[in-house]
Formats: C-alpha cells, structure tokens, sequence
C-alpha cells in the first residue's frame, strides 16, 4: 500500500484530504499541522509522497528540506487553489512536482498521487497549458482530458510503450491507440516526445527552441 503524507494547516482540510485518500482504499496517510512534524515525519519514512498547503507557514523551509540529499527524492506537490497558482509569476518552486486542487474528487486526488509517485509532475491542465508559453489570457480550455486520458498522459510520460499501456490498464491495442491519438490532439502535441515532456510539466517548445 503506497503512502502518502499530508501537510496542512487547516484542520477540516486536512481532514478532507485524509478521508479522499482512505475512501480510494490505496494509501496509508499521516497527517501534520506544521513544518517541523511533516519534515520529521517523512524522515521518518522516506517512501512516501507529500501533499502540502502552498500556504503553509514555513513552507520554503519545508521545501528546503525536500532539497537537501536525504529527502531529494521525495515527490512533492502543493494543495490549493489553481486561481492563485495560476497568479503567482514564474514555475513551482524548486523541489516541487506539482500542485492539486484542494477540491480534487477522490478518484481524481487517488490517480495523482500514484502519477506523483512514479515521477511525473501532476497539474491542472490549465497550469500544463500555461506552461506551453501560450498567454493565459488567450487560452479558451480545450475539453479537459478524461481520467483516463491522464492516466493514459501519465503512462506515456512514465515511458510506456502503447503494448505495456495497453497491459496496465486491461485495455486492447486499438483502444490504447484511440486515447493516445486523443490526448495528441488535446494537449496539442505531434509526437510521443511532447507528450512525454508535457506530462512532466516541460514546454516542448522550449526545448526545441533552446537546442
């Protein structure tokens, strides 16, 4: 059972969180009020992914720890609300692999975290596509990938052949190949490459234009 800590200084949210993760039936879950009981928790267990309040108080000493090279291969991501990331100038802070929607329904918060935990950033899609240089401003949201089209995003970025995709998620081929081809034309991407960069929160453009 993978495991998860939750580090937040709302109570009822910290409660929220807790119970989305038990009711998935997949995660055991520690939860802290403060910087100094995450950081001792986790240290305490390192195979564990963290969900932290982008609010929290001390929260660059929090991710100043997650830096250091006992805990740098932690994965963490933020909770809070996407309006206020979406105003913060510049990417996440260093030593962060995401950030999730307090209100995340529980199946949705269950498939991030297991996408957090094999080593892709996990966003809103608002956030993915914001990070394609395109202006905020300009962007009408394209219709949002489907759970499983982000589980399917997640697996490409994972490194997955369609074959072992197909295996994973007891799906045929064809259907595999359907999703795929789906999530190209959403995440507006020609090839497995972009794909893969954009399910870690990396704009293709920028790499093609920097080499």
């Amino acid at each position: 059972m993978a495991h998860v800590t939750v580090i937040h200084h709302h109570p009822w949210i910290r409660r929220g969180l807790e119970e989305a993760l038990a009711e998935a039936g997949e995660f055991s879950v520690t939860v802290c009020s403060t910087v100094e009981a995450g950081i001792a928790a986790v240290r305490g267990r390192h195979r564990t992914s963290v969900l932290a309040a982008h609010e929290l108080p001390s929260l660059d000493q929090l991710l100043s720890a997650f830096r250091e090279a006992e805990l740098r291969g932690v994965p963490v991501a933020l909770i809070g609300d996407p309006a206020d990331m979406l105003q913060r100038p510049g990417p996440l802070p260093p030593g962060v692999s995401g950030f999730l929607p307090e209100g995340a329904e529980p199946r949705a918060l269950a498939h991030a975290v297991h996408t957090l935990a094999a080593g892709a950033a996990v966003l809103p899609l608002t956030m993915l596509w914001c990070s394609v240089a395109r202006d905020p401003k300009e962007i009408s949201l394209p219709t949002l990938l489907t759970l499983r089209e982000r589980e399917v995003l997640a697996l490409i970025g994972s490194g997955l052949t369609n074959q072992q995709i197909s295996d994973r998620l007891g799906l045929t081929a064809a259907t595999v190949k359907a999703y795929v081809s789906d999530v190209y034309c959403k995440i507006g991407v020609d090839n497995r490459v972009q794909a893969a960069l954009f399910a870690h929160g990396i704009s293709p453009s920028r790499v093609l234009s920097s080499s």
